[in-house]
């Protein structure tokens, strides 16, 4: 099986194989690889979303979905460090150390 992962251009960023070994693996324990695969990143998303929005004090978890978008935007737009991307972030961690 073959996943592969494209920006909104259509450009491939990644591809991921899983062996045939790794598909009957993963199929001893879910019943769509790419459902959980899906669930996962989603689920991913949703936390992230939550915990910006609580900690912008903008919001919570109950905030609905459209208004948590808008205020992750807003924040992008005024570059929050709430919304830093993660490898910048790093970068930062690497050169203090």
């Amino acid at each position: 099986m073959k996943i592969i992962f494209k920006d909104d251009n259509g450009t491939i960023i990644r591809e991921e194989i899983l062996s045939f070994a790794d598909v009957v693996s993963m199929e001893t324990d879910v019943i769509s690889i790419v459902d959980w695969i899906s669930n996962a990143f989603r689920e991913k998303i949703r936390r992230q979303k939550d915990l910006i929005v609580e900690h912008s004090g903008r919001g919570s978890r109950m905030t609905d979905i459209p208004t948590k978008d808008e205020i992750i935007l807003d924040l992008k737009t005024n570059n929050s460090p709430l919304v830093k991307n993660a490898k910048d972030k790093q970068k930062e961690q690497e050169e203090r150390e």
